[in-house]
């Protein structure tokens, strides 16, 4: 299964087709430009501080936590998130991106005087779950400003996507088309046998990624 199809899977696991930065990047060009890792550490230092990155990774692993599968660290999401900004999302998304971490880290230190990353998991997921709550509501108000729109130009307008929803999209789409996230997390055979339209699944069986 190659990154074509893992993207296609993964956007029926997030219910929404996945934003255009990162379909270019899965579909085009982030292997080619990410074959030297010397190159690779230098654009993402770059870009990213300490802090996000630090930021990042313990985003991605709240998302998806280490349980009896993987969690996202260990599938090595925190990086592929550096290498999507750095080498496939525009400045002006990034600069949103960023704009979202640091949004965050001030909301932290409002409830609970302190930085993100040096807050209680509890209190981590509460602040996530706030950021998840403000992407909904601002992804509902852009499709009813669509909705009432006149004109054909106005309904297709590209909306600029929440950072929440960014960061979730990115964090599932790099753990499901990982190794890890691709055999472990889910029911990988390498080889598939004969094609079964309707099998019943049982208790705790994984979801299929063949």
């Amino acid at each position: 299964m190659d990154r074509r199809e893992a993207m296609l899977r993964v956007a029926a696991l997030m219910g929404s087709a996945v934003s255009a930065p990162l379909l270019s990047g899965l579909m085009y060009s982030c292997q080619s430009k990410t074959s030297n890792n010397q190159d690779t550490d230098t654009k993402t230092t770059t870009v990213v501080s300490d802090k996000h990155k630090a930021m990042i990774e313990e985003i991605t692993e709240l998302i998806i936590p280490k349980t009896s599968t993987p969690g996202a660290k260990e599938a090595k999401v925190p990086e592929y998130v550096l290498i999507m900004l750095a080498d496939c999302y525009p400045q002006q998304e990034q600069q949103r991106f960023f704009k979202g971490l640091d949004t965050l880290d001030e909301r932290a230190k409002q409830a609970y005087g302190t930085e993100f990353v040096d807050c209680k998991p509890d209190q981590q997921v509460a602040l996530l779950q706030k950021e998840e709550e403000l992407a909904m509501a601002e992804q509902k108000e852009q499709r009813k400003i669509k909705a009432q729109a006149k004109t054909r130009e106005e309904r297709e307008k590209q909306d600029d996507p929440p950072f929440f929803s960014m960061m979730k999209e990115m964090t599932i789409v790099g753990y499901f088309t990982s190794e890890a996230g691709a055999t472990k997390a889910t029911a990988y055979v390498q080889v598939p046998g004969r094609f079964e339209a309707c099998t019943d699944l049982q208790p705790g069986q994984k979801v299929w990624a063949t």
